[in-house]
Order: C-alpha cells, then sequence, then structure tokens
C-alpha cells in the first residue's frame, strides 16, 4: 500500500548519527550507524536545518527532504574553553519519509542531554572529534545500542562509565479525527495547571474561546486566526485529551438518551455533576433532572421541551446540561442530513449542500444561513429529504 506523510503509520528507525559544527571543517557527521547511510553530499544538503542558527537550540526539530525524515535535538554549549567560544551538536534519528516522528522525540532529547552531562564531565564530544578515535568509538558504540535496542525492544539503557539512561519509545494513541468547521470543542482538562509557555501562539489565541458553544469556524472569527490553523490546533489539543468534539448546541436540535445514561445516573459524582448547571443558588432536584433528560425522543426538539418544562423555572441550565450529556455519552444527537430527490437542477447557490451528503450544521457554517431559515428552507421543499441519523 502507498504510503505518505500523514497517514499515521510509524516505521522503524533507519539511521541514527550525530552531527557536530567543527571549529575548522564546519557541519560534519560525527559517527553514524548504520555507516554512511547519510552520505557527504547528502548531508551537506541537509547541514543547515541540522546545524541550525542559535535560535533554535534545545529544541526538537524535524526535517524531511531528499527521502529523509530526520528529527533531531540541536544543543548549544557556551565556554570559553571551546575554539569558538561554544560546543554545537545535534543527535538525530532518520525515519521513513512517512513515518510518525513524535514517539522518538522524547528519547532524542534525553540521549542528547545525556551526551551534554558526559561531554561536562569527560569532553567525549569536544577531544579527539576525527574518525577513528578512542571518544569516536565510544560514541559510535552507543549510537549503535540504541539503534539496534529501539529498533528490537523500543527500549535500551545506555551506560558510560559512571552514567546510565535508560530510554524507551513512547506508546501513541490512535490518529484524532479530523476536525469539521461544525464541530464544537470542549475542554476536558483543566488548563490552569498547565505553563503558558507548553501552548503555542495559536493555541494561546484559541484557547479562551473554547466554551463548549462556539464551533471551530466561529472560534477562527473570535480569535483572528485562519480556520485551517484553528483545525489544526484543536486536532492537536484532541490527541494530547485536552478537548473533545461536541455538535453544535441548536434548540432545533434533537437529542435521545443512550443505554449508558441508567449507569451514569447510578454513580454519585455524575449526579452532583449535572445538579451543577443550576440557573440559581439552589440545585435542581434530581427528580426534575431526569424527567427533563429522560424527555427527549426522536422528532421532539430541544424547543419543544422547554416549552412544555421550562428548565429554567425548575433552576436547569439546559445548553450547559445538554453539551456535558452528550460529552459523556448520556444523550446522543440525531444528525440531519438534507438530500436533494428532485429531477430538476437547481438554481439555488445553497443548493450544492443538499446534493452532497453534508449534515445540517456544516450548513449552516458554510451557507451563513440561520437555523430557523434552514429548517423553514427543508419544510417548504418537498424535493428535500431529510435524512435522520
Amino acid at each position: 500500500m502507498f504510503k505518505y506523510e500523514g497517514c499515521g503509520e510509524i516505521g522503524s528507525l533507519r539511521a541514527i548519527f550525530l552531527a557536530q559544527f567543527h571549529h575548522l571543517q564546519g557541519p560534519m557527521i560525527r559517527c553514524q550507524f548504520p555507516e554512511e547511510y547519510i552520505s557527504k553530499e547528502n548531508f551537506a544538503i541537509l547541514s543547515r536545518f541540522l546545524i541550525p542558527k542559535n535560535e533554535v537550540q534545545e529544541q526538537t526539530i524535524t526535517v524531511n527532504s531528499i527521502g529523509f525524515k530526520i528529527s533531531g535535538y540541536p544543543t548549544f554549549l557556551p565556554d570559553k574553553k571551546y575554539p569558538r567560544n561554544y560546543l554545537l551538536f545535534n543527535l538525530c534519528v532518520v525515519c521513513h519519509p512517512w513515518s510518525r516522528t513524535v514517539q522518538f522525540e522524547p528519547f532524542v532529547k534525553k540521549l542528547s542531554q545525556f551526551f551534554t552531562n558526559l561531554e561536562k564531565e569527560s569532553a567525549i564530544l569536544s577531544e579527539d572529534m576525527e574518525e577513528d578515535t578512542e571518544n569516536t568509538r565510544k560514541i559510535k558504540s552507543i549510537l549503535e545500542k540504541v539503534f539496534n535496542d529501539i529498533n528490537n525492544d523500543g527500549k535500551t539503557v545506555v551506560t558510560h562509565e559512571q552514567n546510565s539512561l535508560h530510554l524507551s519509545v513512547i506508546s501513541l494513541g490512535a490518529e484524532p479525527a479530523q476536525v469539521g468547521d461544525h464541530k464544537v470543542p470542549i475542554l476536558v482538562e483543566n488548563i490552569d495547571q498547565y505553563y503558558k509557555e507548553q501552548f503555542d501562539l495559536t493555541s494561546t489565541k484559541i484557547l479562551p474561546h473554547v466554551d463548549g458553544f462556539n464551533s471551530v469556524a466561529r472560534i477562527a472569527i473570535l480569535s483572528d486566526v485562519e480556520v485551517n490553523a484553528v483545525r489544526a490546533c484543536i486536532q492537536n489539543l484532541l490527541y494530547h485529551k485536552v478537548v473533545e468534539l461536541v455538535p453544535m448546541f441548536l434548540y432545533s436540535n434533537v437529542y435521545t438518551p443512550t443505554p449508558k445514561l441508567a449507569h451514569l445516573f447510578s454513580q454519585p459524582e455524575f449526579r452532583e455533576d449535572i445538579q451543577s448547571f443550576q440557573t440559581n443558588e439552589e440545585k435542581a432536584s434530581l427528580r426534575d433532572l431526569y424527567t427533563f433528560i429522560t424527555s427527549f425522543t426522536h422528532g421532539t426538539t430541544l424547543k419543544d421541551i422547554c416549552l412544555r418544562l421550562n428548565p429554567r423555572k425548575m433552576g436547569i441550565d439546559e445548553k450547559k446540561l445538554i453539551q456535558f450529556l452528550v460529552l459523556k455519552g448520556a444523550l446522543r444527537r440525531i444528525e440531519k442530513y438534507p438530500v436533494y430527490q428532485g429531477d430538476e437542477v437547481m438554481l439555488d447557490p445553497t443548493s450544492s449542500w443538499f446534493t452532497s451528503g453534508q449534515p445540517s450544521d456544516l450548513i449552516l457554517i458554510k451557507s451563513g444561513m440561520s437555523a430557523h431559515a434552514l429548517d423553514t428552507r427543508l419544510e417548504e421543499d418537498p424535493n428535500i429529504l431529510v435524512l435522520n441519523k
């Protein structure tokens, strides 16, 4: 099967090497295993990315070029004892061009820091940098062991004199689902536990607008960030289990309880959680909450139920409660898929949305129509069939 970058597949290590900046020769590969895997000609092409400027030191970098996908951790050690007052090296692993590399990043960083400690103790990197010296042979022995152990067992123990380091490849979760513009991210982690520096610039701009009600498209507008960047950021937050996705909240929505509701309702923690979604100081009774939640059924909109039961009078914040129940799997949103069944060609600019199997939420986002206008359109056109799923 053809594989490509982003396909989500994980491949084995193809090589491991230590690149350094030699004060006379410039960028060079100190040693690598297998030997000569990356030729001098190829390294000359890649060296400006692998031995970068100081601004990108001590952070993981990944380069995918000329058939090599390389992850490294460039390290800059300033000290007047070095010929140019610094030592610059990069411990790198080489993967297949289509392979995911995030699983290797922690051990590359740890191994780089291990070499930093060895350099401070014994100058293993700065002394005898030429080929076939004692220090170079020691480094190559370490790299060979790491390469073989990681590929065979996914873990290794590196030792050098009195120093030892345990390394392993992190296990990866499943690839996060695609993020549609109509989906609504909801926080499932307390972001206050993280340092601000742990989030990239895009995340810091969009997180204040992740409230469990704003769609991806709406967040892009509010944060003034391009929607493609917002989608990619939300997908990353999904992967790290900081957010989950729920459908858009609309009073025209139809929900239905799931078999999971009975199990959840028997748990004291769940009952406390749903009682916290209150509109006044007094919590809603469990009886009123159960009556409200179990009133949902096929064909009955949230608006119909609110008009009949008046949840606000019961002290229930129906908006927060429903998003929470959908997130927990106690309620399921019935999605609507309008499908045009007529024989004539539709001239309306929005007609393409009724012939491509798109859910109604996405049609609202892409067309700019209101939920009321869309429902009216669907009711008035006998050629449009609505599939509920």
